[in-house]
């Protein structure tokens, strides 16, 4: 901006100088007056801008500088308005940035049944590390809306949910946390601050730590209206008014320790009947194999390194793809089997033979992904089992949508009871046992109870 002005002024004082040379000419050639004689004139020099046609040429010149100038300018307020639009205050501590305090995310909505059904999605970060997550918006038939699991509260998200209906505030009428997990609950407050008039419906389970027993008036910002403890088969449509259109099964997964206070882990899963559609949480997911258009460059060309001594590669798909291999199995698994610390560098990290193949049994398929299955469903896998046959026993689906990776995915009720193989015998569909051994498996030793495995 400072570069465009300064040349504009440059310009103009060109211009004025050109026109008083000119003023000293009474009537010059260049005005169609052969007789016409000059008083007192200097010779002109020859980067005056004497005549007409030079001072409108450079007039024409100011002018088109001025337009680029004020485009740029209203350029720069786009930007700004957008960064505005995406800007939010997180206001409880979480692991992923901006951890608490003030933060930006971008917001992406794709449709994924036509208008009924759509995907809201940010990214999650930590360090280099990014991956997705997304709220499920349906509309239903009496044009309202019920949101799964708000993301973070900028101006950008909420319009995007709003537009799913008539863009009326008013129309967002049903909020739902999902589950205890901590990314899927936080933001829950803000949404219905936004959307005063929704009323809220919560998996059971939900606990506040280090603190206990604190009320749903300060997490939630206001009590809910109703706990999915089982399922709907039971429940009064005056209790869960959306019941007839999107059915629920909630699952027990497993209790843990935390502060010393038994936990029991819960997840509600649901069934969009119009469209076919099961919204789970973090019960399954298929890694993409390809990078997410959403993830940032900058950030897979860091993790593709194969060392950490080692200058950031150049920008070309085959290093978006291998940072975007390495990102999978880290998130993952922690500490992957082939992520070495390099035996003749200390403090330098290298990656070693193998975690493509190793990302290759990962992605691309439906699954219980390694966290999940390791720390959760071990705890109690019968209980887990009743809720995979309640699910595909009940719901005739053909596509799944979860809150992580890739989304909507082509499934069966068939399919989908495949993904839990491994609750009947462990040695199904196992994960390298490489990429689990310094990881999950040492926290699962300390968490998962003796025989439930």
């Amino acid at each position: 901006m400072r570069r465009v002005d300064k040349r504009q002024r440059h310009l103009a004082r060109s211009a004025n100088e050109g026109l008083s040379e000119g003023v000293v000419v009474q009537r010059g050639k260049d005005d169609g007056d052969d007789t016409a004689t000059a008083v007192g004139v200097r010779e002109p020099r020859v980067r005056a801008f004497g005549s007409r046609r030079r001072t409108f040429t450079l007039a024409a010149a100011c002018a088109a500088l001025s337009g680029a100038s004020d485009a740029l300018a209203r350029a720069g307020e786009v930007a700004t308005s957008e960064i505005d639009r995406q800007a939010f205050t997180q206001t409880f501590p979480t692991l992923f940035k901006p951890f608490i305090g003030r933060g930006t995310k971008k917001t992406v909505k794709r449709e994924l049944v036509p208008g009924q059904l759509w995907a809201l999605e940010q990214n999650i970060e930590l360090g280099p590390l990014e991956t997705t997550i997304r709220c499920v918006v349906v509309r239903l038939r009496d044009g309202s809306l019920w949101v799964h699991a708000p993301l973070a509260p900028t101006e950008e998200f909420f319009e995007m949910v709003e537009a799913c209906g008539d863009r009326g505030r008013s129309k967002v009428k049903y909020v739902v946390v999902p589950t205890y997990a901590l990314e899927h609950k936080i933001f829950t407050k803000d949404a219905l601050r936004r959307w005063t008039d929704a009323e809220l419906y919560a998996a059971p389970g939900q606990f506040t730590f280090p603190i206990r027993d604190v009320s749903d008036a300060i997490v939630f910002g206001r009590q809910v209206n109703y706990v999915l403890n089982g399922n709907d088969k039971d429940v009064n449509a005056a209790v869960v008014p959306w019941k007839d259109e999107i059915e629920f099964e909630t699952l027990q997964a497993g209790t843990f320790d935390v502060g010393s206070t038994p936990q029991t882990i819960y997840e509600t899963a649901f069934f969009h009947k119009e469209s076919k559609t099961l919204i789970v949480t973090d019960a399954v997911a298929q890694i993409p194999l390809d990078p997410p258009e959403a993830n940032s460059v900058d950030k897979l060309l860091v993790v593709s390194q194969r060392s950490t001594a080692d200058p950031i590669p150049e920008d070309t798909p085959a290093a978006r793809q291998i940072g975007w291999e390495k990102t999978a199995l880290l998130v993952n698994f922690f500490f992957p089997e082939h992520e070495e610390l390099d035996p003749s560098n200390p403090g330098v990290v290298i990656w070693t033979d193998g975690w493509h193949d190793n990302f290759q049994a990962l992605a691309g398929r439906l699954l219980v992904p390694p966290v999940v299955r390791t720390l959760l469903y071990a705890q109690n896998p019968p209980a887990v089992r009743r809720w995979v046959d309640a699910v595909v026993s009940r719901w005739d689906f053909e596509r799944v949508v979860p809150a992580h990776w890739e989304a909507p995915v082509a499934t069966s009720p068939e399919e989908f009871a495949r993904a839990f193989r491994f609750l009947e015998d462990d040695t199904l569909d196992r994960f390298p046992e490489g990429d689990l051994a310094r990881g999950l498996a040492p926290i699962a030793r300390a968490v998962v109870k003796p025989g439930s495995l």
